[in-house]
């Protein structure tokens, strides 16, 4: 069995953890400041606020994630989540202020790359203009300050890329996402073909095998040798059947237009219809053939097992195929029944269109309609549906 997790669109993960651990090398510039530093006291201190914010900085990849719970939002937590993280480092920022001065404006660098990764353009851009606003703006209101407005541009610059980086990250988790509900919706509509070909197969075979069934019983007093043929033409069908489904799953199944002629003359000539078959399905296009045949064994299996006809005639041309009996056909409720609803699905898609009619003379009738050009790919649009 698959593990559900491994579907799920990957987050940075370890990988961010890392991600954010390089970038710690550039606290060197406020580390070599700490030490510096005349005063002992002064050094520790500024030593374990530094180190308190690159826990903190690195910590915050993974407590985001933690928080959200939500694997494919990241790298996009929600906004107070990041705004508690941003807040955080802001104050140890501040108070390294106090042992460094403006060297701890190093910091900002931090701020501004976390906000540019993790929230959406618009608040992303208002944090890294405050940020360098303030880098810029504060050294000239407090005395004791050095001014560092390249430091302010850095602040900028260092935004600006992190920002690129998350969104190619986003871009890949979304295209991640949109990869795995394609693949959803591919093995969903796998399920359904093979549902629809299985019914197919076994519906009309399983037919064939009990009206055969019962003939030979009939016969087992009458005509015994009959009764064995009958016998040995049941094994076969339920083989063909076996081999069938075995096929269809496999995706290497292809239905034979002629084998389904020669299909419907043994099926319809066991239940006791007169069977008025054409006799090659020469001019019919390639293409074709096979739909045909899919629409052929449907309609078949319908007038031997519901229709309770004495008569079934089928009609081929290059761009139709016309299945019609004298019986008294589906019920009047209009319920196709799966085998009618993926035969028309499956009609659909080859291009053409599926007919249901009751002629006035009764009966009923199946057919199959393919524009008279080649151009089958504009079937539904330009036939309609009936």
């Amino acid at each position: 069995m698959t593990d559900q997790r491994a579907l799920e669109p990957r987050a940075p993960g370890r990988m961010g953890f890392l991600f954010a651990a390089i970038w710690l090398v550039y606290l060197a510039y406020p580390v070599s400041s700490a030490l510096q530093l005349t005063d002992p006291a002064a050094r520790v201190f500024a030593l374990v606020l530094i180190g308190m914010f690159g826990v903190a900085y690195v910590g915050s990849f993974v407590v985001f994630r933690a928080i959200d719970g939500i694997r494919q939002q990241w790298p996009r937590p929600e906004p107070w989540v990041v705004y508690t993280g941003l807040a955080v480092l802001t104050a140890l920022m501040a108070a390294a202020m106090i042992p460094l001065g403006s060297d701890a404006f190093a910091l900002a660098i931090y701020l501004a790359a976390l906000a540019a990764i993790t929230l959406p353009t618009a608040r992303a851009a208002t944090v890294v203009g405050l940020l360098a606003a303030a880098v810029f703006a504060l050294p000239r209101f407090i005395g004791s300050l050095q001014p560092q407005d390249f430091l302010a541009f850095q602040v900028i610059v260092a935004a600006v890329a992190a920002w690129g980086i998350g969104q190619i990250i986003y871009r890949n988790m979304q295209l991640a996402a949109a990869r795995e509900q394609l693949a959803a919706m591919a093995v969903a509509e796998e399920r359904l073909r093979v549902g629809r070909d299985v019914h197919d197969i076994l519906g009309h075979s399983l037919t064939v095998i009990t009206v055969k069934s019962e003939l030979a019983r009939r016969l087992l007093d009458l005509d015994l040798d009959r009764a064995r043929a009958e016998l040995d033409d049941i094994e076969s069908l339920a083989r063909e059947a076996l081999a069938g489904v075995r096929d269809t799953v496999g995706r290497l199944r292809e239905v034979s237009l002629e084998g389904e002629l020669a299909n419907a003359r043994s099926a319809l000539t066991a239940a006791g219809i007169e069977a008025v078959l054409p006799d090659s399905v020469e001019g019919v296009p390639r293409s074709r053939r096979e739909v045909f045949g899919w629409t052929l064994r449907e309609a078949v299996t319908n007038v031997v097992r519901h229709s309770g006809a004495s008569r079934c005639e089928v009609r081929l041309s290059p761009s139709t195929i016309e299945i019609s009996d004298n019986g008294r056909g589906p019920g009047i409720d209009g319920d196709e029944g799966n085998g009618l609803a993926g035969l028309r699905e499956r009609v659909g898609r080859a291009g053409g269109v599926l007919r249901l009619a009751r002629p006035s003379d009764g009966g009923f009738l199946v057919g199959a309609e393919f524009p008279a050009t080649q151009d089958v790919g504009r079937a539904e649009s330009r036939w309609g549906g009936r």
